[in-house]
């Protein structure tokens, strides 16, 4: 089903055209102040809003040139290859060709725009440094010996967008709510997401199981949801030119995802197959053994043009840009987009190294699919930010993004591992009302995109079955933290997390992540209090001081959720609601240090905020559970008090919990807390 377009008035043009100019000016404002990716993304809209506007892909170029020269890696610093968007495999040809292509496009811009000139400084150092052989020949052994040390080091990007070789898990914040509203109870819901999706690996490089997967037929209608996506296939929306990627699964020679419109004679459409261009050594092996690739930089290749079936092998069509040649093309996830992603990637992927999965059969048999939203424009510098994706029950293809306490489920994919991107789902966003129990920003997916486990019509609250009896899912644990597993990978640069310090080694200190030093070493910053420096304070205003330290891992207690300022200088932390935190007894302003090493502590739980200031509820221990609590009560009601705003620094420490489900049968009430042991305070452990 297909929403025709409402006739657009006259004054439509001239109303976008002004949109997309001050989405420019936005851009201009943000590079002045080096905030080169939120800029690109303000030159990107207006280039959609307008795409005929001045210059527009000149600003990009400058937002990419700057975005790459900003990113210091350790023992060879700039990537000049970067700079230059090539790859180190370019001859002295490609390298003068570019730098004349790029100087030629910051030319009409060089006093206009922000920034212009000091990426034309940058383009002619990558040019003086990679032109010169022994100069060039210097940097390469710079460059592969600073990438060997650069698998677990973090950056700190311009925008405070992570860039790293490992993914990480956080929570997603809303700028747009105010900074109570949008935190919610924290309440850890550990489920994996989806289940196994058979592969199988042969000579020819990824075959999916017929177990696991439909194969694509001619002639094969799905029975969507809503929308048809086969409308959006048809052989008359083809023309001549146009790139469009092949079905995931289709049944080719070959494992190449995109092909270029030559001729379209329905049902035969003559195509011209593109060839990925891998850059890393990783990259290059994926390739040679026929894996498939879905995004980065691909070119044309005359030799493979042939006639195909288009209702067995069209998806859908490509958006692109393009490359240092008229025959080679660049495709990246963007924002909106739906994707599928190899969802073992981290856990199979040893050293975050392509080789394993190049060559480990086991890898690709075992590799599953999970789908994901980009939630931010994907930079080849800097990667992007996505979305977990959950099925809604009742539907066989509408999904909506997974929430964790209430907040959307996020995760980093950096530059080096895009190969973990399998391919767009075709999606269509619901404005809400158009089917029963549908609510806005919930998509249906093409079915076509989808394997098989993710389309049956099963209740998703369900656990699979093991030999023939339902599993339930409320199967009691009491080690439900997996923080010590996945720390690592939830580390990423630019968050804030709270560490273990001081004679009591409590989580007070708060520590901004600037990158991994080896597999335990974490180099971070240390944030001030505003207010009293030699006092434990844990709430209120902090500014990043010029403090940097290494500290071991295990020393990282939790993640901080906190309001940031525009530079990030400055940073305000304060309990949310749901969150367990100790605090001082008996507390006052007038406290000096004996005070706060002599003190006695309280748990409690923040229920609200309120004018006055938090209201809290008291916690007790569970009898005879050293680390489980639960809310007092007094005649049948929970003991709440509200805590004044000017006492805000009788919050001690956040102390991380989680709920655990199943523990009735153990004796513990069900709405107990197990609380983070190493984040008591020692005089509430007995």
């Amino acid at each position: 089903m297909r929403h025709k377009m409402k006739p657009s008035s006259s004054n439509e043009p001239n109303k976008k055209f002004f949109e997309a100019f001050q989405e420019k000016r936005e851009a201009e404002k943000l590079m002045t102040v080096k905030e080169y990716d939120k800029a690109r993304e303000h030159l990107r809209k207006a280039k959609e809003l307008s795409p005929n506007i001045d210059n527009i892909d000149s600003m990009l170029t400058v937002c990419d040139i700057l975005a790459a020269s900003s990113v210091m890696f350790p023992g060879y610093g700039i990537d000049y290859y970067w700079i230059l968007q090539l790859a180190p495999s370019s001859t002295l040809f490609d390298i003068e060709k570019r730098r004349q292509k790029l100087v030629s496009m910051l030319q009409p811009i060089m006093r206009t725009f922000p920034g212009a000139e000091l990426a034309l400084e940058h383009i002619q150092d990558a040019y003086h440094m990679l032109s010169n052989i022994e100069s060039r020949s210097k940097f390469n052994l710079k460059r592969g010996m600073g990438q060997e040390e650069c698998r677990s080091f973090k950056v700190q990007a311009p925008s405070g967008q992570s860039f790293s070789d490992r993914e990480t898990i956080s929570t997603a914040q809303s700028s747009s709510t105010t900074f109570e509203d949008s935190e919610k109870q924290f309440d850890a819901d550990w489920e994996k997401i989806g289940a196994g999706l058979g592969m199988s690996l042969d000579g020819n490089g990824i075959n999916l199981s017929t177990n696991s997967l439909r194969p694509v037929s001619e002639g094969v209608a799905t029975c969507q949801d809503y929308y048809n996506f086969e409308d959006d296939r048809k052989p008359d929306n083809l023309e001549e030119g146009q790139i469009w990627a092949a079905h995931y699964r289709a049944k080719l020679q070959h494992n190449y995802r995109y092909a270029q419109i030559s001729i379209n004679s329905n049902p035969q459409v003559c195509v011209t197959w593109l060839k990925p261009i891998p850059v890393s050594l990783g990259e290059r092996k994926w390739c040679d053994k026929g894996h498939p690739v879905a995004c980065g930089s691909f070119e044309l290749i005359p030799e493979m043009k042939e006639e195909v079936s288009w209702k067995t092998v069209s998806s859908y069509k490509c958006s692109w840009t393009q490359g240092i040649t008229e025959d080679q093309f660049e495709m990246y996830p963007k924002k909106g987009e739906i994707w599928a992603v190899y969802k073992d990637w981290d856990h199979i992927h040893k050293d975050w190294d392509l080789d394993s999965w190049s060559f480990d059969a086991d890898a690709m048999k075992n590799c599953r699919l999970e789908l994901v939203e980009i939630i931010s424009e994907f930079s080849k510098y800097l990667g992007a930010d996505v979305a977990c994706l959950v099925k809604v029950n009742g539907f066989k293809s509408v999904f909506k993004r997974q929430t964790m306490g209430g907040n959307p489920i996020t995760f980093h994919i950096s530059p080096s591992n895009m190969f973990m991107f399998s391919h767009i789902v075709p999606a269509y966003r619901f404005r809400g009302g158009e089917i029963d129990n549908i609510a806005e920003g919930m998509f249906e997916l093409d079915q076509m995109a989808l394997p098989d486990y993710m389309i049956q019509d099963t209740d998703s609250q369900q656990a699979p079955k093991d030999n023939g009896r339902l599993v339930s899912k409320s199967t009691p644990s009491l080690n439900p933290y997996p923080e010590n597993n996945i720390l690592k990978k939830r580390l990423a640069a630019g968050q804030v997390w709270a560490v273990y310090c001081g004679k009591d080694q409590m989580p007070r200190q708060y520590i901004r992540v600037n990158g991994m030093n080896s597999e335990s070493r974490v180099c971070g910053t240390v944030l001030e209090p505003m207010s009293v420096l030699d006092l434990p304070i844990a709430c209120g205003m902090f500014k990043v001081s010029e403090k940097s330290i290494n500290l071991d891992i295990s020393l990282f207690c939790s993640l901080v959720e906190c309001r940031k300022s525009s530079r990030q200088s400055f940073y305000q932390i304060l309990p949310k609601e749901g969150e367990i935190w100790a605090m001082y007894k008996n507390w006052n302003a007038k406290w000096k240090r004996y005070d706060y090493e002599n003190c006695q502590f309280q748990i409690v739980q923040v229920l609200s905020f309120v004018e006055d200031g938090v209201k809290v509820a008291r916690l007790g221990e569970v009898n005879g559970c050293l680390t489980f609590f639960h809310k007092l009560q007094y005649d049948g009601f929970d003991l709440t008090y509200t805590v004044p705003k000017e006492e805000k620094l009788s919050f001690s420490q956040r102390i991380p919990a989680f709920r655990v489900p199943g523990i009735v049968k153990y004796g513990i009430p069900e709405d107990s807390r197990h609380l983070e042991p190493d984040a008591l305070p020692p005089r509430c452990r007995k």
